[in-house]
């Protein structure tokens, strides 16, 4: 008989793992159904790995607090939290698809086998056939995704993870749309900004040497033709961009390099992001997209009566931003003193407003938790919105600013380079000095 290697969830909240002898995937969800456990995760385990076969035995490990095994589970294959090989586009597209696939009814393995001959991106066709396959045999979503780090970041499986034990797959898929929706607005506007820096890095150093360059060219004029004149011009350019130009240029492209080295790091690029680099419009609609997401999360899975602690971590591994879900899970939960809630996680992880803690301390306090929850999502949803509507005037004035500075930095140099060169070259001209 089969063996299935489970993770499940108790009646107290706690995550639970062992193995169950089944002779499908059917009877042995049922199996566990009757044992109080809502399953997370079974799958087949391999014969070579497998335990000796007993009478429809349940051997479960200690349970596990916080949902260390969730967390183990998702660093167990190295996978960037937030970067993919898809664009955010192409994953909105893949999304989209797949959320209306399992509203009409279609069963996840059906959904995935369709996705894989509709979608044209080569990752995402290879990634649906293996999750159809692994979803017809029972394996979670989540799971599957697992095998493709390149392709789904965490904090997206993490995403799927939470809505497949909180039983709301399609509002999660909703909503991860919409993210990536936004996101490729933003990276349109990112992308545009850092080509408007470029354009000045490789610019600025060839006109700011024009000035010296023209005096040298017609200080080694010797002709008295204009093709002569033009040449003896260029001539002098090229020996000041040489002497000047190529330096600063060189000089300029290292430390744009640098820091895209720097920001290669996603825990300090993540960082960055959320100071927003001085863009602030842009940092805060991270943050509320962020929180918003963790919010939204929070109130599906204690709507489903998820036991706290382990709402929390699979909510805030839901959550976009590596520097703040890195916050919310170092708030260590079930540790805490008392009848221990999401206020407490929300207060400890010194993210949220005062004034949002109590609001959840009294949904706590009043069991009406759920809803409190979902009207702070909702509040900082708004927010990304209009921060969203704003960022391309902000992304436009930082362009403006950029090449405002770029030209003034350019017609300075322009203007030393020429009047600071002109009287010696006259007086080189008249046989007057030295």
């Amino acid at each position: 008989m089969p063996i299935f290697r489970y993770q499940a969830v108790d009646s107290g909240g706690r995550v639970v793992s062992g193995e169950l002898n089944a002779p499908d995937v059917r009877q042995a969800q049922q199996l566990l159904g009757q044992q109080g456990l809502r399953v997370v995760r079974l799958a087949m385990a391999p014969a070579e790995v497998s335990a000796p076969p007993s009478t429809n035995a349940l051997r479960q490990n200690a349970p596990v607090t916080r949902g260390s095994s969730l967390q183990h589970n998702a660093q167990a294959t190295p996978r960037s939290w937030e970067r993919s090989r898809v664009s955010p586009h192409g994953m909105a597209m893949w999304l989209m698809q797949l959320r209306s696939m399992l509203k009409a009814g279609m069963t996840p393995a059906n959904a995935f086998q369709s996705l894989s001959q509709r979608t044209p991106h080569k990752g995402l066709q290879r990634a649906s056939l293996e999750i159809a396959r692994d979803t017809a045999q029972g394996i979670a979503i989540s799971d599957s995704m697992t095998k493709f780090p390149d392709l789904f970041p965490a904090f997206v499986v993490g995403a799927f993870r939470a809505a497949e034990q909180g039983g709301y797959l399609p509002e999660m898929l909703d909503r991860l749309v919409e993210y990536y929706e936004q996101h490729r607005v933003v990276r349109r506007w990112s992308l545009l900004s850092q080509g408007c820096l470029w354009h000045a890095v490789l610019l600025l150093p060839l006109i700011a040497p024009l000035g010296i360059g023209l005096l040298w060219g017609l200080r080694d004029f010797v002709g008295n033709t204009t093709s002569e004149a033009l040449q003896a011009i260029l001539g002098g350019f090229g020996k000041a961009f040489l002497r000047y130009g190529l330096p600063a240029m060189l000089f300029m492209i290292a430390l744009m390099l640098l820091g895209y080295l720097i920001a290669g790091s996603e825990r300090l690029a993540a960082r960055l992001r959320l100071t927003g680099l001085g863009v602030f419009t842009y940092a805060d609609w991270i943050r509320a997209q962020s929180l918003e997401l963790y919010l939204f999360h929070l109130a599906y899975l204690t709507r489903a009566g998820i036991y706290p602690a382990t709402a929390h971590t699979l909510a805030a591994s839901a959550v976009p931003n590596r520097t703040i879900a890195e916050a919310l899970l170092e708030v260590e939960l079930a540790r805490a003193e008392g009848a221990a809630h999401i206020d407490t996680a929300m207060e400890r992880s010194q993210i949220f407003p005062i004034e949002e803690v109590m609001m959840a301390r009294t949904g706590v306090q009043t069991g009406d938790l759920p809803t409190v929850l979902q009207t702070l999502a909702n509040w900082y949803r708004e927010r990304a919105t209009t921060n969203l509507h704003q960022l391309p005037r902000t992304f436009f004035r930082l362009m403006f600013l950029m090449s405002l500075l770029a030209t003034g930095i350019a017609i300075i140099a322009f203007a030393w380079g020429y009047y600071s060169h002109l009287s010696h070259f006259v007086d080189e001209f008249m046989g007057v000095g030295d």
